[in-house]
């Protein structure tokens, strides 16, 4: 309901909601309300809102700040913004430690147990060859993460997304082997992408532009988990389990079989590890709210004592 408002009205339907005195929790969409709820107390003491998208949370959020309205808090992913020094800066609302929650899941143990739900780890590790395996998934992302950067930089006529919720994906075959999970270059990447934006109402630079920003781009030494962007991260996942090692598991769908993997992965244990977490924690502590669930601040409190 929430995605189809404007960031007034969502705020209005939050302030004038008489039969809730707890917290709100504004998130962008609905995986980051899959994760949340698994930490949280739910129920009459705290309530997630996904109102539909970044910007839309940090205007929420804003609107009820200005209004003196207490019981709210917001989490963001920080995309390109600890890359380019444009972190949003605005009270009672925090960014997630790496480039978005898939990023930051990927980046823990629940990589391996969700990939374990799909095929054996001898497979795995025969195909692996004693490479690392978030090294071989990285490799490609990267690429595909600095073609975001340069567009994000530069406007470059881009799309990434379908038009529409059941329009096509992008096809990762048309740069990926699917024998050998490789990268089959930089330029077959830029073919693809420039292939599946046009039409799209935007003018799509010339490929040999696009290839000169990203070399500008090389430059510069990138933090890859701030780089890369999780939903290619579950999609070069995707296609390593469904083509290259064929998996013949029924649930694995498309990426968000991955997402949602990743997200019956992800511990406690993990997230209290995360600056993310910490916010959260002190947030809820100053402003006297039992946001969090009593067993998760208890693991924090054993396993770093010297923070509370």
């Amino acid at each position: 309901m929430f995605k189809d408002m404007t960031a007034d009205r969502t705020a209005n339907a939050i302030m004038q909601d008489p039969t809730f005195e707890g917290t709100y929790l504004v998130v962008e969409g609905m995986k980051d309300y899959k994760l949340y709820t698994k930490f949280l107390n739910m129920g009459n003491q705290v309530e997630i809102k996904q109102v539909g998208g970044k910007d839309k949370v940090q205007t929420v959020i804003k609107i009820l700040n200005n209004r003196g309205f207490n019981k709210k808090v917001g989490i963001i992913d920080s995309d390109f913004s600890k890359l380019t020094k444009n972190e949003a800066n605005v009270d009672n609302l925090f960014l997630t430690d790496y480039h978005d929650i898939e990023v930051m899941m990927f980046e823990s143990p629940a990589l391996e147990t969700a990939i374990n739900m799909y095929v054996t780890t001898e497979k795995l590790e025969t195909f692996l060859n004693g490479i690392q395996l978030r090294v071989i998934i990285l490799i490609i992302a990267e690429q595909i993460g600095l073609l975001k950067l340069a567009h994000h930089i530069h406007n470059l006529g881009l799309a990434f997304k379908p038009e529409k919720i059941d329009g096509n994906a992008l096809k990762y075959k048309d740069f990926i082997d699917d024998r050998t999970l490789k990268f089959r270059g930089r330029e077959k990447l830029i073919k693809a992408v420039c292939n599946y934006s046009f039409n799209r109402g935007n003018s799509v630079a010339e490929a040999n532009f696009i290839e000169e920003k990203i070399d500008e781009l090389l430059k510069n030494k990138y933090d890859l988990l701030q780089l890369v962007n999780g939903h290619d991260l579950s999609n070069i996942v995707f296609y390593l389990l469904k083509k290259v090692l064929r998996s013949q598991n029924k649930s694995l769908y498309d990426y968000n079989s991955i997402e949602d993997s990743f997200i019956m992965s992800y511990e406690a244990r993990y997230w209290i590890k995360t600056q993310l977490f910490k916010n959260i924690y002190d947030w809820a502590e100053l402003n006297d709210s039992n946001l969090l669930k009593e067993d998760i601040k208890d693991l924090y409190i054993k396993m770093f004592p010297e923070e509370v």
